[in-house]
């Protein structure tokens, strides 16, 4: 007789890197499929490494041994003393894998699976997906991707999986729903209240009140024992962006230049916005004003002059945009809002920075675990420039969390996403939870998990 399995094979103590394991006999689905971040440990990709490339993963610990998922021909060579997990050709698994959002923690291995797997995101991240690879910020390996509609089911044999639209700090953001014979399992994806569009999280979290959830898989990741980050102590939004810009636009006197994420929409067109209102000229580098071009429905912006070859893309832009030089900032910077990315803070020397400032929103380097956020700072204050963080979380806040485990009402909870994950504790005292093992599959029954291995 068979039953609902889930194994959890990264993601339960962890920022990203999320995977996990849904089977009911040889039908199978995988969510996401990404990297963990830690730019400290980061091992340099080499290119000559290409036929090798899976098995590299395979061997440093940066994949999990998943059966049935990778190619034959990407697991030939030796693996001394690692046991290869079974190939995709060879395996008797329904698989598909499917992906909630672009962001590199749970997409950045998709490249390392079989080009035979379906592999689905939503309509919105696919068309990002291949934005991204036009710019060249693709994976190494471009696989094949199938998008889907929200609200909309997909069905893998006897699993259904139907995904919802949610707020998060990228567009194209899901949360899944998956249905077996005998078991109800919701997977919230990464969320925020504080967002955009709350209202697409109140849409579904309200469609789950409505079903007997077994089990729901939430995101914790701003449980810290310091209560996480200021930002969120001090309530600022996605929609509190547009006009906190525009007023450090009016309040600056010289050049301001942002570090922005590219991949967040909104926060572009926030920006794009604020200048409008603080009557300047915003200029982004050749690359985001690609991805702008391609979703936001205002052109009012200018691209930055580089001597980056000329690709289709950038031909088409440049016929499209006024492109901005140096000598054009330095004749009136006080005009202008220049997008400046960490990869070109030594542009910063050929400006008048004189009353200038420097607003970092959410741009790399993330934040202080990543050494290059100290290197930041030091050319920053050696240029004597004035910083201004924008920084605003795509996660949750704790409050929030817990108040969407207390509608959802699940019989059994497992935060993950998460360092801290024993550290969420619901408004219920009487909500189950549980903290499963990596590794480990376990066997659903009515709200319980068995371990088999």
């Amino acid at each position: 007789m068979n039953r609902t399995t889930i194994t959890f094979w990264r993601g339960l103590r962890t920022i990203g890197g999320n995977i996990a394991e849904i089977r009911y006999g040889n039908d199978r689905i995988i969510f996401d499929f990404g990297l963990i971040y830690d730019p400290v440990q980061a091992i340099p990709q080499h290119d000559d490494r290409t036929d090798s490339f899976v098995l590299d993963k395979l061997k440093i610990g940066a994949i999990p041994h998943i059966d049935g998922i990778y190619a034959e021909q990407d697991l030939q060579g030796s693996s001394y003393n690692m046991t290869k997990p079974l190939s995709f050709e060879a395996s008797p698994y329904n698989t598909s894998v499917f992906i909630s959002h672009l962001h590199l923690d749970h997409i950045g291995a998709v490249d390392t699976l079989s080009r035979e797997l379906p592999i689905y995101m939503s309509q919105p991240s696919k068309q990002l997906f291949e934005t991204l690879n036009d710019i060249g910020e693709a994976l190494q390996r471009t696989p094949p991707v199938r998008d889907y509609t929200f609200n909309e089911p997909i069905h893998v044999g006897e699993i259904t999986v139907t995904p919802y639209r949610v707020d998060h700090d990228i567009i194209g953001a899901s949360a899944f729903l998956i249905e077996t014979p005998d078991a109800t399992i919701v997977n919230s994806g990464d969320i925020r209240m504080h967002g955009q569009h709350p209202e697409w999280n109140d849409a579904w979290i309200n469609d789950m009140t409505s079903k007997d959830i077994d089990l729901l898989l939430m995101e914790g990741t701003t449980f810290f024992p310091d209560e996480g980050n200021q930002a969120e102590k001090k309530g600022i939004s996605e929609r509190d962006i547009r006009a906190l810009t525009t007023e450090l636009l009016h309040e600056t006197k010289g050049l301001v230049t942002f570090n922005i994420y590219h991949r967040n929409i909104d926060r572009l067109n926030h920006f794009v916005t604020a200048a409008q209102q603080a009557s300047r000229t915003i200029v982004f580098e050749p690359e985001t004003a690609y991805v702008a071009d391609c979703f936001l429905e205002q052109g009012d912006f200018a691209i930055y002059h580089t001597s980056m070859p000329h690709t289709h893309w950038h031909k088409a832009l440049t016929e499209k945009y006024t492109q901005v030089t140096n000598n054009d900032i330095n004749k009136q910077p006080g005009q202008y809002v220049l997008q400046n990315s960490y990869d070109r803070m030594m542009n910063l020397l050929d400006f008048n920075l004189q009353d200038s400032l420097y607003i970092h929103s959410n741009g790399m380097p993330l934040g202080a675990f990543d050494p290059a956020f100290n290197t930041m700072h030091a050319f920053l204050e050696m240029l004597d420039m004035s910083y201004h963080s924008l920084n605003i979380s795509g996660h949750a806040t704790n409050e929030d969390i817990l108040a969407i485990i207390d509608r959802i009402n699940p019989k059994l909870l497992i935060p993950w996403h998460s360092f801290h994950p024993e550290l969420v504790k619901p408004i219920n005292d009487h909500q189950a939870v549980y903290l499963p093992e990596q590794n480990t599959t376990y066997t659903i029954n009515s709200g319980k998990l068995t371990a088999i291995n």
